[in-house]
C-alpha cells in the first residue's frame, strides 16, 4: 500500500495529522499534499520528509518483526504437530515408560521384550488391540486389570491382560 509518492498510506496518514496539527497552530501554513504531492516551500517540509523517512523505516521494522514472528510460530506449529502424529503407547506393564516398537519387537526399559516379527505389529494396531481388550473386560467389570508377559519355550512372548476380580483372561499379543 504505497500513495505517490512512494509512502505507504499509514506514514501518509499520520504525517497529515501532524501537519494538521501544526496548521492549527500556525494558519499560514497550506495544505500539506498538493496536486502533485508534497509541497515544498517551506524549512518545516524537510524536517516532515525526515520524520517519513523516519516512520516509514519503523513500519518496515515493524513488519519484519512481523514476518519473523509469523515464521518462528509457523515453525513451532508444525513441530508440534509432527509430535502428535508419531503415537506415543506408554507401556501397560510398568505404566511409566512408553514402549519402542518397531516392525521386529515391542520393548520397554522395564523389560517387556515381546518378538512381533511375523504379526507386522505398528502402534496404531497395538493401541487399538490394547483399547479392544480394555474395552471388551470393562463390558462386565469395572476394576482395573493388569498386563504382564507370558514367556513360553516353544512360542514368543505374549501379552497378557487379566483381572483377578471377574477372572477376565486375554491375550492381547
Amino acid at each position: 500500500m504505497r500513495c505517490a509518492s512512494g509512502a505507504s498510506i499509514i506514514v501518509q496518514e499520520v504525517m497529515e495529522e501532524e501537519w494538521t496539527a501544526l496548521q492549527s497552530e500556525d494558519r499560514r501554513l497550506p495544505s500539506l499534499w498538493g496536486p502533485q504531492g508534497m509541497a515544498e516551500d517551506y524549512d518545516e517540509l524537510a524536517v516532515f520528509e525526515e520524520i517519513q523517512q523516519e516512520l516509514m523505516s519503523q513500519e518496515m521494522g515493524i513488519i519484519e518483526e512481523y514476518e519473523r514472528n509469523l515464521q518462528f510460530e509457523q515453525q513451532y506449529i508444525s513441530s508440534v504437530v509432527e509430535g502428535m502424529e508419531v503415537v506415543h503407547i506408554i507401556c501397560p506393564v510398568c505404566c511409566m515408560q512408553n514402549l519402542h516398537i518397531n516392525s521386529h519387537f515391542i520393548s520397554c526399559p522395564c523389560g517387556v521384550h515381546i518378538n512381533t516379527k511375523k504379526q507386522n505389529i505398528t502402534p496404531d494396531v497395538l493401541q487399538h488391540l490394547l483399547e479392544s481388550r480394555l474395552s471388551e473386560h470393562m463390558e462386565n467389570c469395572f476394576h482395573n486389570p493388569v498386563f504382564s508377559v507370558a514367556a513360553s519355550t516353544d512360542n514368543p512372548s505374549s501379552l497378557m491382560i487379566s483381572c483377578q476380580v471377574c477372572d477376565y483372561l486375554s491375550i492381547v499379543l
